[in-house]
């Protein structure tokens, strides 16, 4: 990949350059990725802003932020989450938004969110999504913590024959067709999602005969924009899939995914560490070059939690409780954890992150849980 894809030399062009100055051109832009979320530096109008490269949402900037950037009122609108899920909010117009050295806008709309808790702890003043590269080729590479932007073709050596056609809609989101236990299932590769596979309700129904039910459970897949108010509370499943063949014809076998009640069968950060994305938005092409060679097993890979863990506020409050169960968990949905392997939540600051990093090694760990009467309960990775 690294002759394929360079690490390029720059140009101070804007964008607005005209046919006869169409002069190939790349850049390179870190990340970090934090929470499973890739963050990146960008400018509006000179100052720096950190955001999320969110390839199945849209271009964001929370409500805090909206002095500190200058954005300008367009018009009201309502939008949806993940959970299909509507937020009243509005579309506001920011100056001179440069992602890089060379790309970007005069001006851009984007869509002003409430202020979200998670954005503030991530130290981010929102997202970009696919239509912000409508006009080049986005190369996601997870492993080098880095994304490329190719204007207005794609790096030398990719041939158009070797791409997918993606189906974007109006929202630049890159759903392209995989062929899951023997069908063929439209996936939207979304850097925004953790996780590695879930799939749609309506995917679930049409593939459920195909897959091996491992387990059932109930309570929240997906916290979105609406945030926890908004999250559907509804039946989960872990389900195996013996085999997945992803466009190029990489082969999966043996792959956990969850399904529960959301729309769209998801992509999330982990299928991105098995290769290289790449997104050519003008032409609508997808490519996935894997990392590695053959079949891969990604069974120990797609393994999950059986308890998910939340900080929420109440009456003031801030705790932690569980939020979804998956199989034979010993919990209740609902339920008040106190600590985890020993260390307690109320001394921690109140954040997901708290959560993650104290189930970041081992596969099992202890939890308290319980209102008055708190006991001791095993979790596991399934």
């Amino acid at each position: 990949m690294k002759n394929i894809l360079p690490a390029v030399a720059v140009m101070l062009l804007a964008l607005s350059v005209n046919a006869q100055q169409r002069t190939q051109m790349y850049d390179t832009i870190p990340m970090e990725i934090v929470q499973d979320k890739f963050i990146f530096t960008a400018h509006i109008d000179g100052k720096p802003v950190r955001l999320i490269l969110d390839t199945g949402g849209q271009n964001i900037i929370v409500s805090d932020s909206v002095e500190r950037f200058g954005v300008e009122f367009v018009r009201s609108q309502t939008i949806a989450d993940v959970n299909d899920a509507r937020i009243q909010t509005y579309v506001g117009k920011v100056r001179n938004f440069k992602i890089g050295n060379f790309w970007g806008w005069g001006t851009k709309e984007v869509t002003v969110v409430p202020n979200n808790p998670f954005f503030r702890e991530l130290g981010v003043a929102g997202t970009v999504g696919g239509d912000m590269f409508r006009e080049a080729c986005l190369t996601i590479d997870r492993r080098g913590k880095r994304f490329m932007i190719s204007y207005p073709y794609r790096p030398s050596g990719i041939a158009r024959s070797s791409g997918t056609a993606m189906d974007m809609g109006g929202t630049y989101h890159a759903e392209v067709p995989v062929q899951i236990g023997g069908q063929t299932v439209n996936v939207l590769f979304d850097t925004g999602a953790s996780g590695f596979l879930s799939l749609g309700n309506t995917d679930y129904e049409r593939l459920k005969s195909g897959l091996e039910l491992q387990h059932s459970g109930h309570g929240m897949l997906y916290v979105g924009a609406a945030g926890i108010e908004g999250a559907v509370v509804d039946s989960i499943y872990k389900v195996n899939i013996p085999q997945i063949t992803l466009p190029g014809g990489k082969i999966l076998e043996n792959v956990g995914a969850l399904a529960g009640n959301h729309p769209a069968t998801i992509a999330g950060q982990q299928m991105f560490d098995l290769g290289t994305v790449m997104l050519d938005y003008p032409r609508g092409l997808f490519y996935f070059f894997p990392h590695d060679e053959g079949t891969t097993d990604v069974s120990s890979r797609t393994r999950v939690w059986n308890v998910r863990i939340l900080p929420m506020v109440e009456d003031g409050q801030g705790l932690f409780r569980v939020v979804a169960t998956i199989g034979e968990a010993g919990v209740e949905v609902g339920e008040r954890v106190w600590a985890i392997n020993g260390t307690v939540l109320a001394d921690e600051k109140l954040s997901e992150s708290v959560v993650n990093a104290l189930l970041s090694e081992g596969d099992t760990a202890m939890i308290t849980v319980g209102e008055h009467e708190r006991r001791e309960v095993e979790i596991k990775k399934i």
